[in-house]
């Protein structure tokens, strides 16, 4: 894009205007009087590099536009900002003088002309908490949980589901956990409680595997009872993975190859 060249008229309009606008009007009068659509930015660079003066002091006058907002808004937001925080004194603001002027623009204008509400910010000393003589965080409502009320999701003895962590399927026993004191109730496996109604407590060193593989299939007859150490051989044969007409075969091999290791030991 090529350079735009200011011709004579132009900068002459531009050092006149100076004197009398500031960079944006000024940049307005000009796009309007030549037909043109620069911005103020390339304005200014043009009043720097001819070293144009505008001859005024720093700051602006009393009868002057501040850009954003005139001196009586401006005054407006003085008085309001002292009551009002900065989300309702905007909305007061664009109300009385029909703006539209957005929250993060006032904030800025606030902070750059150093408008202050004169608050700390901080409880005064005699403040009075308005839930002050009530037991617990806050006043008891509607809502509040009543004496013997359960909660919607509340799930009955006997509730059975999917466990997330090894996907086998476990049943709630009872309302309370005995080991952790758990609220939301005491979950078992499924095939376990079922062995044990049966059977008895699973004696210690043994547990209890699916003899077709599917720990989705609880019946008790496709339970057997392995000791820890046949069980870690069967995971080292891939039982689950074998055709289900070999693993009685992996089964056998796997107590034989324990019975043996067994013996050795002794």
């Amino acid at each position: 894009m090529p350079r735009q060249v200011y011709n004579e008229k132009m900068l002459t309009f531009l050092q006149e205007g100076f004197l009398e606008m500031r960079v944006r009007p000024l940049t307005d009068a000009f796009n309007l009087k030549f037909s043109t659509d620069k911005n103020w930015s390339a304005i200014k660079a043009v009043l720097k590099n001819h070293r144009f003066l505008c001859g005024r002091k720093p700051g602006f006058r009393k009868d002057e536009r501040l850009l954003l907002l005139t001196p009586e808004q401006a005054q407006f937001v003085r008085e309001q900002y002292k009551n009002l925080p900065r989300r309702k004194c905007l909305e007061a603001l664009n109300k009385e003088f029909k703006l539209e002027i957005k929250l993060s623009q006032l904030v800025a204008f606030i902070k750059n002309h150093g408008i202050c509400s004169g608050r700390s910010g901080r409880y005064e000393s005699g403040n009075v908490p308005f839930n002050a003589g009530t037991k617990g965080f806050m006043k008891a409502n509607s809502g509040s949980f009543q004496k013997g009320s359960r909660p919607t999701n509340y799930k009955p003895i006997g509730h059975e589901r999917v466990c997330k962590k090894d996907g086998y399927i476990i049943v709630k026993v009872a309302e309370r956990n005995p080991w952790n004191d758990n609220p939301s109730g005491w979950y078992r496996h499924k095939h376990i409680v079922n062995w044990e109604r049966d059977h008895g407590p699973v004696p210690d060193g043994n547990c209890l595997r699916f003899k077709d593989g599917d720990n989705k299939n609880i019946d008790p007859d496709n339970l057997v009872l392995v000791s820890r150490g046949e069980n870690a051989r069967l995971n080292l044969m891939s039982y689950n993975q074998q055709p289900d007409e070999i693993k009685p075969v992996v089964m056998g091999l796997a107590r034989l190859d324990q019975a043996v290791f067994e013996r050795v030991k002794q």
